[in-house]
């Protein structure tokens, strides 16, 4: 196959993975959620399609945006553990699955997990823990059977981020400030790990990107509010909006 070929049999996956996880989503919202009592700010006979279609293209902008040259197989026997050693292979056809399977996934819940976060100021765990999981899964597959060394980066900047984010997380209870929820701690596994995936310098013009949209959120939301004191806002949608823009951004500014 040419790489073309190749190239829009990775972007199809994507979105095939995309649009499954959007449907999947969209039906099970009170399991999701479980939370009766506020189930009504996130469903609508509108919402729920059009969360499933931003999370679509979304994951058809990210595989088409995505470096195709960590994804475009080539015929090779070796494995990623054996570049640490200096014998560099093309990515197998393992890389090209489960970077679509990742990349669609994190597509497809990123419109939910906004909404949710923005009306309810929760990140619910029912999307969050199936995503770590799943991103685990292919990091640790990407490891043994892949040929990128994207793998090893993406799981280095998900526990770094993890564990920095917790340490803020603590300090704040702490000091008893308004800092990162437990929330935030977790997502930030599944925002720096994808962004790992793009380019190892990826994870540091996320960071960036991420409090540079807070920044401004927060600045609108004072000035609407009119106070400056007290004001808080959702910190995962700019956790995943820094996430696409820096990831989508680093291999072509970095």
């Amino acid at each position: 196959m040419t790489a073309h070929v190749l190239h829009g049999m990775f972007i199809g996956l994507t979105v095939l993975v995309g649009l499954a996880g959007g449907l999947l989503l969209s039906r099970g919202t009170r399991w999701w959620l479980s939370d009766d009592s506020r189930i009504s700010l996130v469903t609508g006979r509108r919402l729920g399609p059009a969360m499933m279609f931003g999370g679509v293209l979304l994951a058809a902008a990210a595989a088409l945006l995505f470096p195709a040259s960590a994804v475009i197989p080539a015929d090779t026997v070796h494995t990623a553990a054996a570049q640490l050693t200096g014998d560099v292979s093309a990515p197998n056809s393992a890389d090209l699955i489960l970077t679509a399977v990742v990349l669609g996934a994190v597509a497809a819940s990123t419109p939910f997990l906004i909404i949710f976060d923005i009306r309810i100021r929760r990140l619910p765990d029912r999307i969050v823990y199936p995503l770590i999981l799943l991103i685990l899964t292919a990091l640790v597959l990407g490891t043994v059977i892949g040929h990128s060394l994207n793998w090893y980066t993406g799981f280095i900047a998900g526990v770094a981020a993890t564990l920095l984010f917790l340490a803020l997380h603590l300090l704040g209870r702490l000091l008893r400030a308004r800092t990162l929820g437990f929330g935030d701690v977790k997502l930030a596994f599944v925002v720096f790990a994808l962004a790992g995936l793009f380019d190892q310098w990826a994870p540091a013009l996320v960071l960036i990107a991420m409090m540079l949209i807070a920044g401004v959120w927060a600045i609108i939301s004072a000035l609407r509010s009119r106070r400056l004191a007290g004001t808080t806002i959702a910190f995962g949608p700019a956790m995943l909006s820094g996430m696409w823009l820096g990831s989508v951004l680093a291999p072509f500014l970095l």
